[in-house]
């Protein structure tokens, strides 16, 4: 490549950099309205924004045990999780529970969205409700004798005459339905048992159910719960946390650059544009991949990935050095082959280690563990890119400013080992 050519591509290069940097972490007017940055789209957790609370406590004349309020902890957990919430935290509180949510557009919807538990109903094949959870007196969760999942119900006295004229209309197929008693929570259908003549009787058994987890949860809504107390809520960081982590995290990289320059020169150097275009690729992602809420922890896992990408580049620079001065035949393009070849695989064992651990606690945690993994999954796996294509791309720009082959030496700080 010529160097004219490569003064084109690296000023254009600049030129997107700096407009991308400018659209990701810059708000400012334009005409009527307020352009709003990349980052500050990003959904921030409590401790950065604020957000609402609710306090959940069981309805009037009712009463929930411990195993209520994990199932309703459980349920309300996956249905947040669904919603994007995924920083929301839930807290045991007296006899009921406390529901942390950040970031809160719509707090009416939101707050329609943890009432409701979802209501357990029993329908025949036209959709008809013939008793719901309001005729339960009991409901408890368990196995059956091949460790099955199971709901075992005690009805009321209604609720009992309720089911026995239910299981008879359905084993008779009157008015058309087939003999199946469907058994829904909320929306959701979790069990079709056959009825095949009428039960008589104060309990039953729901069969059918595909985990134990669906069962404490089916169990549990015969307990309803109301939101007896909801506040809007400021950041536990206080004000204006995040903008001065913003500024520190500025300097840093500042710091990362001048140190990796100093010590890599033309390597450093690209490395540092890589590790830019790194920067605005994570923001990017991170604003529009679902599930992300930014929280402290959440900005713990950017900081560890953004070391991850440094190192990765010191790994591949120093396996580079070691090419060169190890060889006094060898060239700087065969080096610079040699040293990713070399580095390549340590820094795939190092990255691919991280990402199988995020996964795990990404799949199998919550709360802000979740979203310190959801960070460092994603901002490891944009570093493998950029640490082994975008760097490597940038350095073969910059080759043609070496001149020589010595001079291209001097300008990637490479010595032979006698030198």
């Amino acid at each position: 490549m010529s160097k004219a050519k490569s003064i084109v591509i690296l000023t254009v290069l600049a030129i997107l950099i700096a407009f991308f940097g400018a659209a990701s972490f810059v708000t400012f007017p334009i005409g009527k309205y307020d352009y709003k940055s990349v980052f500050g789209v990003i959904s921030k957790g409590i401790d950065l924004e604020g957000g609402y609370y609710a306090v959940l406590t069981p309805a009037e004349g009712e009463s929930a045990s411990a195993e209520d309020i994990d199932a309703v902890i459980e349920t309300l957990r996956k249905r947040l999780d669904d919603n994007g919430y995924t920083e929301a935290t839930i807290e045991r509180q007296d006899s009921g529970l406390r529901v942390e949510i950040p970031n809160v557009d719509d707090p009416d919807s939101l707050m329609s969205l943890i009432g409701d538990q979802g209501e357990l109903q029993f329908r025949d094949s036209n959709g008809d409700v013939k008793l719901t959870g309001d005729h339960i007196r009991n409901a408890q969760a368990g196995y059956d004798s091949d460790g099955n999942a199971i709901v075992q119900l005690e009805f009321t006295s209604e609720g009992s005459d309720l089911f026995a004229a239910a299981t008879k209309a359905i084993a008779a197929k009157e008015n058309g339905v087939d003999n199946k008693l469907s058994i829904y929570l909320g929306d959701t259908l979790v069990s079709s048992p056959t009825v095949e003549s009428q039960i008589v009787s104060t309990t039953a058994q729901i069969t059918g159910i595909d985990d134990y987890d669906t069962a404490k949860t089916m169990a549990s809504v015969s307990v309803q719960f109301k939101i007896s107390e909801s506040k809007p809520i400021s950041a536990s960081m206080g004000e204006n946390v995040l903008g001065k982590a913003m500024i520190a995290a500025g300097i840093g990289l500042l710091v990362i650059f001048v140190i990796m320059i100093f010590m890599y020169r033309g390597m450093g150097g690209a490395a540092s544009i890589a590790l830019m275009i790194y920067v605005l690729l994570y923001v990017g992602i991170l604003a529009i991949f679902p599930g992300v809420q930014l929280t402290f922890p959440g900005i713990a896992g950017i900081i560890l990935s953004i070391g991850m990408a440094v190192d990765a580049n010191v790994v591949i620079f120093e396996r580079i050095k070691d090419e060169y001065a190890s060889n006094d035949m060898k060239t700087i393009e065969s080096a610079v082959k040699g040293g990713y070849k070399r580095a390549v695989v340590t820094v795939l064992d190092s990255n691919v280690t991280t990402l199988m651990a995020a996964a795990v606690l990404w799949i199998f945690c919550s709360g802000a563990i979740k979203g310190f993994a959801i960070t460092l999954f994603l901002g490891t796996a944009i570093s493998l890119v950029t640490s082994i294509f975008v760097t490597r791309w940038i350095m073969y720009l910059f080759k043609p400013f070496g001149g020589e082959a010595e001079g291209v030496a001097k300008l990637y700080n490479l010595k032979r080992g006698n030198d």
